[in-house]
């Protein structure tokens, strides 16, 4: 069997036509649709990036294989020293290559994110440009296409192709950000009043903040591109603008899908070649006040699209069976996989089979999902059908809240917070979330939870607390800057056996001279 896997970086699934989206922005994704099977609830374990497609090869959790986020010991794939895979827990290529097919891949991810752990699922890697991320789709369709070409006449191979739209910033030429404003109205929520509240939700990708970033001077957030995008999110006509460009980069990536859908036509192998397309994450779109960022565990962010083809299988489905709607981890691809290509799935890894829904049989849902994020914020999410639960541990510099908890199917933009009106919902949520964090790390054999491990220095690659306080108060923000001060307060005492990375001599000499001083004895 011939397979292609589609990976499209920060596709919200919403936004596509498979998925009910009101904008044609995606039809060559439908045409495929219209032979597969799309799955309504699937999510990533861990975002974002690293953290989903880790899990992705691993078949395992982040609290497993040891990448939680995108920086030092939360990005660190857990692999023991020694001579090949481990049998037990081998990458989803290396699981392939065992079984005799060819593994190959289109993508600049494992240079972008040092994450050189994703090149052991190949044979071969291409990067289709010498740029380390955000290639154009004309450029890994060149690539992508000639492969095929070569290996057309083959079979049993795997290949991975990642494309980078629509990951800010949007790249794409601004008659598709033009065409899709033109074919239909945005969506009417956050309205003005909300967008007025969101100013005071802080945060790099908060609706002052689009643009702020650590390579950012203080005080500044321009748009790199203008005409895709907005400075800041100040009135509709800038979440407009947003949205437009957003649906202009999905439009984009979707017309060169479709090109790629055309080669497979050409070559004579689109009939016999299984496509599954897919996403690491999505996006927020102005919930809980984060505008074109993934950075929180929430519903816009971890659930992502997921169309699969496979010849012989999907071809014939009544219309009832083209949809599905289970709750899924993108970790239960591999043991898919697996199972309909009649391979063993190794005992390490994590996920289930929902192979049977492809041959149009019918499997039961989990009860709940657990999500975690470790990028921007360390945050972990109970999803079951209806609601979301999230509890954050470190907020990074964004305004988020400890808890939070939401009907999403009532409120899909997670505006009204039930954590205060629904006490007994939210107690369980919580012991489903101490259920799975009990099961994954808190028996004998366990590895420590990188969530955990790493807690004291927390999620900031991209954006250093103290430096967006500093940023906030160039803007005028100061009473903002005091709030996020005030949070992490109490989070910036160094444990003993984690060395600070600089040296403290100074601080804490002046720290005990003040506490001397004042349990001096005072005369009478």
């Amino acid at each position: 069997m011939r397979i292609i896997y589609v990976d499209v970086d920060t596709l919200r699934a919403d936004h596509t036509t498979p998925y009910g989206y009101h904008r044609p922005t995606t039809p060559h994704l439908q045409k495929l649709a219209d032979k597969s099977v799309t799955f309504d609830r699937y999510y990533c374990s861990d975002s974002p990036c690293m953290p989903s497609r880790a899990a992705l090869t691993s078949g395992q959790f982040g609290i497993t294989n040891g990448v939680i986020g995108h920086y030092g010991e939360a990005a660190q794939f857990r692999l023991d020293t020694g001579h090949g895979p481990e049998p037990d827990r081998p990458l989803l290529g290396q699981a392939l290559q065992f079984a005799g097919h060819y593994t190959a891949a289109i993508s600049v991810f494992a240079e972008r994110h040092r994450a050189y752990f994703f090149n052991g699922n190949f044979r071969e890697t291409l990067r289709a440009t010498p740029h380390w991320g955000d290639e154009d789709a004309e450029d890994v369709n060149k690539a992508a296409i000639d492969w095929i070409r070569r290996h057309a006449d083959e079979e049993d191979w795997y290949l991975h192709l990642t494309y980078w739209e629509p990951h800010t910033n949007y790249t794409q030429p601004v008659e598709w950000t033009e065409k899709m404003a033109a074919s239909g109205p945005v969506q009417e929520w956050p309205d003005e009043e909300t967008i007025a509240e969101h100013a005071e939700v802080y945060g790099p990708r908060g609706a002052l903040d689009l643009h702020h970033s650590m390579w950012a001077g203080i005080g500044e957030s321009k748009s790199p591109v203008p005409h895709n995008m907005p400075d800041a999110i100040r009135s509709r006509a800038d979440f407009e603008h947003l949205i437009n460009g957003f649906d202009g980069a999905i439009a984009y990536w979707d017309h060169h899908f479709g090109r790629l859908l055309a080669a497979l036509e050409e070559l004579g192998i689109a009939d016999d070649t299984a496509v599954i397309v897919s996403a690491d994450h999505g996006e927020s779109l102005g919930e809980l006040g984060m505008y074109a960022e993934h950075g929180m565990a929430t519903e816009p962010v971890h659930r992502l699209p997921l169309v699969v083809y496979w010849p012989g299988l999907t071809d014939t489905l009544p219309d009832e069976a083209r949809h599905n709607d289970a709750l899924l981890y993108n970790i239960d691809l591999a043991p898919t996989l697996c199972d309909l290509l009649g391979l063993d799935t190794p005992p390490g890894w994590q996920g289930e089979s929902f192979a049977p829904v492809l041959r149009g049989e019918r499997i039961d849902s989990r009860e709940y999902l657990v999500l975690g994020h470790g990028a921007m914020t360390y945050q972990r999410a109970v999803r079951t059908r209806d609601h979301l639960y999230v509890r954050t541990y470190h907020p990074g510099s964004f305004r988020a809240e400890w808890e939070h908890l939401f009907h999403v199917t009532d409120d899909p933009h997670l505006i009204r917070d039930l954590l205060a009106d629904e006490p007994e919902l939210a107690a369980r949520m919580r012991s489903h979330l101490a259920e799975w964090w009990n099961r994954y790390a808190g028996h004998p054999g366990a590895q420590p939870d990188p969530m955990q491990s790493t807690l004291q220095a927390g999620p900031v690659y991209y954006n250093d607390p103290a430096r967006y306080a500093e940023h906030l108060r160039a803007t005028g923000r100061a009473h903002l800057a005091e709030h996020l001060e005030d949070r992490l307060r109490s989070l910036t005492v160094p444990v003993p056996w984690h060395a600070p990375h600089k040296p403290r001599t100074a601080e804490l000499v002046q720290k005990w001279r003040q506490l001397a001083q004042r349990q001096q004895p005072t005369g009478n």
